[in-house]
């Protein structure tokens, strides 16, 4: 019997270091791996401790500001300042909790580009004008392309007119729809990848997890950090999890 349970322990310990890693590739740090020294959110030292860790993508959000320039950052105003109406030159010399200075979307894809084949979780925030919404994503989809990185990319909104357009201008892109009021078969009419949606929305609704399996779509849940409710939303079968604490995660 005591040979039985040794053996049963070294087979755990065979099998857990296997699980562990193949969970790390169902893991989305959310604005980055941030919560470490030195970094802060959506920070280009949050995408790359995001690749350090072996997490499966690094989420990231995106506005445009009035003269065109894509930036990276999550609020729709920097001290007070609102990006859509403002030049860039209004806000070039902000800084983010850290030090660093708010990334251009350019900037940040150039840091991307090393980091190996980890996916960038690209949110297109709402805008007041929807055609700021369509100019931001005309603006990015051609950064991305000149980046190299559209294979590495994933797109994702609250907004259903973004949502839509970025189905219409990049056929074949991964899309998937925040904002939690689609059913899954709502979402796979409107050409969508994915359901993205809040962990409330799913513990609601909890077919829509097996639903979109079978239509094919693919599932992520925000924002999850307690490992109970992690570990129970991929015992309900999602595909990825997004976080503010991947370490504990994966």
């Amino acid at each position: 019997m005591k040979n039985f349970l040794i053996y049963v322990l070294l087979l755990m310990g065979a099998v857990l270091p296997s699980v562990a890693k193949d969970r790390a590739g169902h893991i989305i740090a959310h604005r980055g791996y941030w919560k470490t020294e030195g970094a802060a959110q959506n920070s280009i030292s949050s995408l790359q401790n995001s690749y350090k860790i072996g997490v499966y993508g690094s989420e990231f959000d995106v506005h445009i500001t009035r003269d065109g320039e894509v930036v990276v950052f999550h609020d729709d105003d920097v001290d007070g300042i609102k990006i859509e109406n403002a030049n860039y030159a209004d806000i070039k010399y902000k800084r983010l909790k850290n030090g660093e200075p708010i990334p251009t979307l350019q900037q940040y894809l150039e840091a991307a580009k090393p980091l190996g084949n980890m996916r960038l979780i690209l949110e297109v925030k709402e805008h007041i004008q929807k055609s700021d919404e369509d100019r931001c994503i005309d603006a990015t989809l051609k950064l991305v392309k000149e980046a190299g990185l559209t294979n590495r990319t994933e797109y994702i909104s609250f907004s259903k007119h973004a949502c839509d357009y970025l189905v219409l201008k990049s056929p074949g892109a991964k899309v998937s729809y925040l904002n939690g009021d689609l059913t899954p078969a709502e979402a796979k009419k409107a050409g969508y990848a994915g359901i993205d949606y809040e962990d409330k929305v799913f513990k609601e609704n909890q077919t829509w997890i097996k639903e979109a399996r079978k239509l094919g779509l693919v599932t992520n849940v925000w924002t999850v950090d307690d490992l109970n409710d992690i570990n129970y939303f991929f015992k309900q079968g999602i595909d990825y999890v997004t976080t503010n604490e991947p370490v504990k995660a994966k």
